[in-house]
């Protein structure tokens, strides 16, 4: 990781004279959750990696900073300066400190306005990802189980139609994460949803896409925090539905 660093800012300040226009840079308050999105619309580093910039106001308080992507190996970076390009004065950075290949970076920073950069370890990599600002420092929490062996949870999402769909909706972002656990990563969710969906009434699936951005943040939320009963609860929403509609159901995931 060292050796990345070095290299990038090495060619950065080779780069740095002939530097267009920053990129745009979106704020975040303490106590937010956003995302986006690496593709090619998005600027490349001078190793050629995607990445994003982020703003943040931390008001001398301690704060912590999660990236978390289930499409790329993440790579935060927190600096200073006039963008969040090859120029950026590095302030902390982190590969994989967020569990898997997801970034975290806390600390009680000085400066009164944080550049963070959402970035891709590797060049090409890019998809959608999630990042959250939480005021403090990472409390150690009992786990209650682990990420290789879920704990058992009751769900209190019920089987309601809308429901099971947002629940299959939502693996289209969170499958990278969960395809390891029991049958999962053979199971087609895309066309449950169609099933499902196509029972339901118009007015009915105005919902789906809000509850499965719940369940997004739920089950990808329980890996950014190291809370397993969060993604035991996703997985086990999922397996109700499946017994509840008829279809073979994803297998006990511990």
């Amino acid at each position: 990781m060292l050796a990345r660093l070095v290299a990038a800012t090495a060619v950065g300040f080779a780069l740095i004279a002939a530097a267009g226009v920053a990129a745009a840079q979106t704020p975040i308050a303490v106590g937010e959750q956003s995302g986006g999105t690496l593709d090619d619309n998005a600027p490349r580093l001078a190793d050629g990696s995607y990445y994003q910039c982020w703003v943040v106001e931390p008001n001398g308080q301690p704060i912590t900073i999660d990236l978390m992507s289930g499409f790329f190996d993440t790579f935060l970076v927190i600096g200073t300066g006039r963008d969040c390009g090859d120029g950026m004065t590095t302030v902390a950075a982190d590969d994989d400190s967020g569990n898997n290949t997801n970034s975290q970076v806390s600390g009680t920073f000085t400066q009164p306005r944080l550049l963070i950069r959402a970035n891709a370890f590797n060049a090409g990599e890019g998809g959608n990802y999630w990042i959250k600002v939480t005021a403090g420092l990472p409390e150690v929490e009992e786990r209650l189980g682990s990420m290789e062996a879920l704990p058992e949870v009751v769900s209190e999402w019920g089987t309601d139609a809308y429901v099971c769909a947002g629940a299959y909706r939502a693996m289209g972002d969170v499958m990278p994460n969960v395809r390891g656990y029991g049958n999962v990563g053979t199971i087609d969710y895309a066309a449950r949803d169609r099933q499902v969906t196509a029972r339901m009434a118009a007015y009915e699936r105005n919902s789906i896409d809000l509850v499965s951005g719940n369940f997004v943040l739920i089950a990808l939320g329980g890996f950014i925090d190291d809370k397993p009963q969060q993604v035991s609860q996703y997985l086990t929403t999922v397996a109700n539905c499946d017994r509840a509609n008829g279809f073979t159901p994803v297998t006990r995931f511990r």
